[in-house]
């Protein structure tokens, strides 16, 4: 395969998957993890931050894939009383998200048959804006089914922001 046509599947790929972010609600798995020493409970705050394009998978994200994520992220923190900032001096914490194909072959995820992606990983960070270090993550496991643009894919986004973010900020008792 061309490195031409390579980057056309790779972005066709990661556009059905950022755009939709679309499983069946059975189908999400989320895993989060944090530092069990940070005091959550000061953050009112969170600034969602610029996609670093410094790889092949963050360099074929397009700009409305990156909308949809960003958007459903903030809608849920809205919803969860959080405050979401565009400047960073106003921010408690720093939102950032990252996705990844698998890594045996990312054209893998990508079925011809239903021109449909078929997997990846979304990982979601809260970092300390002082220490400039992630202090909460979820990790989001996707079997995606559907397109983008349909009212199915925009609830499952929605879905989607609300597992990623169900246990944040963590439950101070849990520690």
């Amino acid at each position: 395969m061309s490195f031409s046509s390579y980057r056309v599947v790779t972005g066709f790929c990661l556009a059905l998957l950022l755009a939709a972010c679309v499983a069946m609600p059975g189908d999400l798995k989320v895993t989060t993890d944090y530092n069990h020493s940070y005091d959550f409970s000061k953050i009112h705050k969170v600034a969602i931050q610029p996609i670093a394009r410094d790889t092949l998978a963050t360099m074929m994200t397009s700009d409305e894939q990156i909308i949809r994520i960003n958007q459903a992220l903030s809608a849920e923190l809205v919803r969860r009383g959080f405050q979401v900032v565009t400047a960073n001096a106003d921010a408690d914490i720093f939102l950032s998200w990252k996705f990844l194909p698998p890594e045996k072959d990312e054209v893998a995820t990508f079925d011809p048959a239903t021109q449909q992606v078929t997997g990846g990983t979304l990982y979601v960070n809260m970092i300390d804006p002082i220490m400039l270090q992630s202090v909460w993550r979820a990790t989001f496991r996707s079997n995606l089914r559907n397109q983008p643009d349909t009212e199915e894919a925009a609830r499952y986004r929605q879905q989607a922001a609300q597992a990623i973010l169900a246990d944040f900020p963590p439950d101070p008792s849990a520690s």
